[in-house]
């Protein structure tokens, strides 16, 4: 026993040394690439770049520009043109208006959603590791930010990855900065003042951090509480109503009884809320659907309680399978798991609050990391294929040029493709672009456009 109590002493020591010596190494690294008072920049866009985002020719680029009476960088003897991504977004809104009537000319410049399109929520799941969800969500959120949609990237993890890549480090940012700090049960601040602006224009962010640890774990403790409190709060208002029926009861008496009858249904709501944990980030998110077109949700590698609160408050559940048999079998274990849970939330919701707050939801998957000259991994997209339904048509496949811009935290749309083989990035680039333009068109499809 005492051998047994002196080793596990021991490991504790041994964690809490390992975690301060690694900490302050990360925190220090940090520092280095990312001072306090340093911002991450995103680089300009060549004419022809620019020009292919808007869906014009450089000539007309340039043109517009000078009618608007842009100050663009022009670098060289040929005084070459590059556009900052706040720049193309303003000559997207420009070119939209001068489209007029127009109206399909008009979205082609300006996608934006109309005020009677529904924002559409993404969430990118599996609870297995390595699926490359964070790769999928910032790929996905910046692609649409630069084909003109207003993003907001909601960070789930409560390590953070995806606040990483957009020049966060989530162990440095205060609770009140983060994501917690809208879903907390205590004094819970409204989403508008979480989210962070980022470097990339109409790209925001609730940055994820360890915080999040907190409300995976105390979310099952108010719900189980909320689930005792309801009875009683239910009782009381049936005993209220009952009185209020009463004949002979005086006026002050039945003022008393409405004001304690509304404290009882505020409570009930409140009860409700903590009761259904799931409900919690879709609550969070009325706070700023006017603000954005698009809300892409990164979820940790796991099924637990921020898991379920994405996938409850998505219109859109994106599943990112890495075609090897192994992961085909965590995908079944995931899809089992999934089904428990989801038929929970909805007969639930369907009891509590009514069959009318559900709400459809779509389900597809994205096969990721594909080395498509493996014959085994073609094998395993084959299978896939035919026995899933809705597989996207187009995979990511795996690159070098993927791995290498993200360990300088950067995106293929961030990196300057000088930094790599030519040929390799502009392969993973198509590979990106096929992905994401398929999940606009989908997008797309849902709000009725062509």
């Amino acid at each position: 026993m005492g051998t047994e109590v002196l080793e596990r002493g021991i490991m504790l020591s041994q964690m809490k040394a390992d975690h301060k010596a690694l900490s302050s190494t990360l925190a220090a690294l940090a520092q280095s690439q990312f001072p306090p008072k340093a911002e991450k920049n995103l680089r300009k866009f060549a004419a022809s770049e620019a020009a292919a985002y808007l869906g014009i020719t450089p000539r007309y680029l340039a043109l517009s520009a000078d009618e608007m009476g842009l100050e663009i960088e022009k670098v060289g003897r040929g005084e070459r043109r590059y556009y900052s991504l706040e720049q193309m977004n303003q000559i997207r809104i420009y070119l939209a208006e001068k489209a007029g009537d127009d109206t399909a000319k008009a979205l082609n410049y300006d996608p934006r959603r109309k005020e009677d399109e529904d924002i559409q929520i993404i969430a990118c799941s599996n609870f297995k590791g390595g699926s490359a969800k964070t790769c999928t969500s910032v790929h996905l959120a910046q692609h649409l930010a630069l084909q003109g949609y207003r993003v907001l990237l909601v960070d789930l993890d409560p390590q953070g990855s995806a606040s990483s890549m957009l020049g966060f480090v989530p162990e440095m940012v205060p609770e009140e900065e983060s994501l917690f700090a809208s879903i907390r049960y205590s004094d819970p601040k409204p989403m508008s003042e979480v989210v962070q602006k980022t470097y990339f224009d109409n790209l925001d962010l609730a940055i994820g951090s360890p915080f999040l640890t907190e409300w995976e774990f105390f979310a099952p403790h108010y719900a189980t509480l909320a689930g005792q409190e309801e009875p009683v709060l239910r009782n009381r208002i049936a005993d209220i109503e009952d009185e209020k029926k009463q004949k002979g009861i005086t006026n002050t008496r039945l003022r008393e009884l409405e004001d304690e009858l509304a404290s009882n249904h505020a409570k009930l709501s409140d009860c409700l809320q903590r009761k259904l944990y799931f409900t919690r980030l879709q609550l969070a998110f009325e706070n700023v659907e006017d603000a954005y077109d698009v809300i892409i949700c990164d979820t940790p590698p796991s099924l637990g309680y921020l898991s379920n609160a994405a996938s409850f408050a998505a219109d859109h559940l994106l599943v990112t399978i890495h075609p090897q048999w192994i992961d085909c079998e965590s995908m079944a274990q995931y899809l089992a798991t999934s089904i428990a849970h989801n038929e929970f939330f909805e007969s639930t919701v369907a009891k509590q609050l009514g069959p009318e707050y559900l709400v459809p939801k779509t389900l597809q998957y994205l096969i990721t990391r594909h080395d498509n000259t493996s014959r085994p991994e073609t094998d395993v997209v084959t299978m896939l294929r035919s026995q899933l339904q809705n597989v996207l048509t187009n995979t990511m496949l795996r690159s070098s040029a993927i791995a290498e811009a993200g360990n300088v935290q950067q995106t293929l749309y961030e990196a300057e493709r000088s930094n790599f083989n030519g040929k390799t990035y502009d392969r993973a680039l198509d590979s990106v672009n096929r992905v994401n333009s398929e999940i606009e068109e989908l997008l797309k499809s849902y709000w009725g456009r062509s």
